[in-house]
């Protein structure tokens, strides 16, 4: 502890700074509601980080860039402190200028929690937790003069409302990549100070993006950020595609490595597009040569992936894939790697309807439920395990558009894969409806009930391969395939009372 307490106190709500083995471990993490009890969710589902009883040993990859890039300004690096919220007491005192706190989702408005509210029940615990973290800071706000400031993904639902800020006791949100302009505003806001009420970053080229020193949740590094697609339910459809290079990504590999974090995830909004140009064409070469670089490393176990494109994967030929495939797994006992798709809807014209050209381009939307379809056949032909996000009550979406998407799903319903439908939620300042349960019709509880049977089958066979490929203890392992069997009761008793219809 540094007596009179850090100027700069980085943190996060409670759900983000918690110990994961895994990527699914933290997708798990961050959809919980209520419904789990608070016991089991703070030592099985998400149990408390390490720390050496101030300072995290692991982070968010966001806050990990906000501490390099303080540093890398001239801030003392002895001057900031990365904490989980337990350990909030012990680093604010009256030397403090700034503490920051990030949060994937602190409303509960993104469209997976969203879902989750409806069908599971109880409130999200991103919620109540950035909630409680929130109101602990104010009260040491009361008797110290120092500024809040609100960062993470799900600053935009922040941004929207003044009152909540206000509340909160939040003095600034910062909305976009900030590394390059989070010097200056932390000096100012340290000196007392008072900026607008939402600073919106610049973002910078992936040349300057810092490197992280110290180790990251879940040993999660980026290869790229952004997208560019212009998808209107997804925040990052308007941020335009940055690479990292190789050597960023090597260190920061190598900082997870150095503090024992031995598997990563390599995040990006369209793996399958690293290292291409601004159009939507794919460089499998640039690809290639990263992940090999990568696994010079010899320490390195797991290598994780997150979000791909259809189109992207379209543009890889068979031996490209399984190419790819060998060089993530690479000897690893790793026979679940899985990778988000998002189709969305078997209708590409319902997609080019709510302006989702970008999401189908070059392809025309007419072809949109074959081309998912083909290419879903080919990740898993060629090793990899599809992970499909559906997207139920897009606007205009009829009878019809419904139906399509569940004979897609029943075509494909004997391959390895799952299929997550998730409700449409609008983001940023959009004044569409949201869709809710009590909209579902017959045929949406048929696709539901379809995509859960197949998530019911593979989840866990795919759980228990990830964990045991990342290290994770048998114990742990146990604890959570038991846990994940008595939610998936819950979950079905809940789709009977919901749905009036058995589920399976």
């Amino acid at each position: 502890m540094r007596n009179g307490g850090y100027p700069i106190v980085l943190t996060a709500e409670r759900t983000l700074m918690a110990e994961y083995t895994v990527l699914f471990d933290g997708m798990m993490g961050t959809i919980q509601t209520t419904s789990v009890p608070e016991p089991i969710m703070r030592t099985m589902i998400a149990p408390p980080v390490p720390t050496n009883g101030v300072t995290a040993q692991k982070a968010p990859l966001g806050l990990r860039r906000i501490e390099a890039a303080l540093v890398n300004d001239g801030f003392d690096r002895g001057d900031i402190v990365v904490c989980a919220p337990e350990a909030l007491d012990r680093c604010i005192g009256p030397n403090t200028r700034v503490v920051a706190v990030s949060s994937s989702d602190p409303l509960g408005r993104g469209m997976a929690n969203s879902t989750m509210i409806h069908m599971a029940g109880g409130r999200l615990y991103t919620r109540t937790w950035y909630a409680r973290l929130l109101r602990l800071i104010k009260r040491h706000k009361a008797r110290i003069p120092f500024k809040v400031v609100a960062g993470g993904a799900g600053t935009w639902q922040l941004i929207q409302s003044e009152t909540v800020r206000r509340d909160l006791g939040i003095d600034a949100c910062i909305g976009g990549y900030a590394e390059g302009q989070v010097g200056g505003w932390f000096r100012r806001l340290a000196a007392g100070e008072t900026l607008p009420a939402v600073l919106a970053a610049n973002g910078v080229n992936g040349s300057t993006i810092p490197a992280i020193r110290g180790a990251s949740s879940m040993g999660a590094v980026e290869l790229s950020r952004g997208c560019g697609k212009g998808c209107h339910f997804c925040t990052m459809a308007t941020e335009r595609l940055v690479h990292l290079p190789v050597a960023t990504i090597v260190a920061d590999v190598e900082a997870n490595l150095a503090r024992g974090v031995g598997s990563i995830c390599a995040l990006s909004e369209d793996f399958f597009r690293y290292g291409a140009g601004p159009s939507q064409a794919v460089d499998p070469p640039r690809l290639k040569t990263l992940l090999s670089r990568l696994r010079q490393i010899k320490a390195l176990r797991l290598i994780q992936i997150d979000h791909a494109n259809v189109t992207s994967v379209a543009q890889y030929s068979d031996d490209d894939l399984r190419e790819v495939h060998d060089l993530l797994v690479d000897g690893q006992r790793h026979d679940y790697l899985w990778v988000n798709l998002g189709v969305e809807s078997a209708s590409g014209e319902l997609l080019e309807q709510n302006e989702l050209d970008g999401k189908i381009h070059p392809f025309a939307p007419q072809q949109w439920g074959e081309l998912c379809e083909t290419q879903v056949r080919r990740l898993v032909r060629t090793g990899y395990f599809p992970m499909i996000s559906l997207i139920m009550g897009l606007p205009g979406e009829t009878p019809e558009h419904v139906a399509a998407t569940v004979r897609w799903i029943e075509r494909l319903s004997r391959e390895r894969l799952v299929v997550f439908p998730i409700f449409h939620t609008p983001v940023g300042g959009s004044r569409q409806r949201a869709f809710t349960i009590d909209d579902m019709t017959p045929m949406h509880w048929r696709l539901y009930r379809l995509a859960y049977n197949l998530n019911f089958k593979w989840i866990p066979r795919m759980y228990w391969d990830n964990q045991a490929g990342a290290g994770a203890p048998l114990w742990r392992r146990l604890l959570i395939q038991t846990a994940g069997r008595l939610q998936t009761l819950q979950w079905r008793a809940q789709f009977v009372q919901k749905s009036r219809r058995l589920f399976a």
